[in-house]
């Protein structure tokens, strides 16, 4: 999925079996149920590495809340709001809390710093919900969630639990990119499934 030069009909199975394997995986009420948590009010999500926009349209419609997503190359859905951006750069849209869920395995760690920075411009908290690099969760994709997806997506997804980073990994980078102006928090799902990296900056990390 890296590929610049991937077909837009291919990339658009690709999004249709990452949604799927979101599903069986349970990334969204897992965000949903973080989101839940916040002390504070969260009114507008920015969702970065969108895709076809489905977590977007799951959170508008279980927290009633405003949406907009930032993607390289975002998807097709017309009723939500995306733009085509770098998340590690760009200007990105004010919301309460950013949330991106299996990208952060594509990017390298200093991608990830830099992205992490950038987020503290224009949000209050950053939840990242990634793979974990191990080999119980590589076997388990492999004989449970290969067969359902097709060749083409289960191959990027063994290589993306390759390329994952460990909660260790995570942890260093993101208080790397605070800098002591905001605070890390790290939950492990069983079977090492998922991580969620739960960044809240402090009012200086915007400055």
């Amino acid at each position: 999925m890296d590929d610049d030069k991937i077909p837009q009909l291919l990339l658009e199975r690709f999004h249709r079996d990452l949604a799927l394997l979101h599903r069986l995986l349970g990334s969204f009420p897992t965000i949903e149920r973080f989101l839940k948590a916040d002390p504070q009010p969260v009114r507008r999500i920015l969702d970065i590495g969108c895709g076809g926009g489905d977590l977007l349209v799951y959170l508008r419609k279980r927290l009633g809340v405003d949406v907009v997503g930032i993607d390289l190359k975002p998807g097709r859905i017309l009723d939500v709001p995306m733009v085509a951006a770098d998340a590690s750069r760009d200007l990105l849209p004010d919301s309460d809390v950013a949330v991106c869920s299996l990208l952060a395995h594509h990017l390298s760690p200093e991608e990830n710093i830099a992205m992490i920075r950038n987020v503290g411009r224009s949000c209050r908290r950053f939840l990242i919900l990634d793979l974990i690099r191990h080999p119980l969760p590589l076997t388990l994709f492999a004989i449970f969630l290969c067969p359902l997806i097709s060749r083409e997506a289960g191959a990027d997804g063994r290589l993306s639990v390759r390329r994952a980073y460990t909660p260790e990994e995570f942890r260093a980078m993101a208080e790397e990119a605070l800098g002591g102006k905001g605070t890390v928090e790290i939950d492990v799902s069983p079977f090492l499934s998922r991580q969620v990296v739960d960044i809240r900056y402090t009012l200086e990390a915007a400055r």
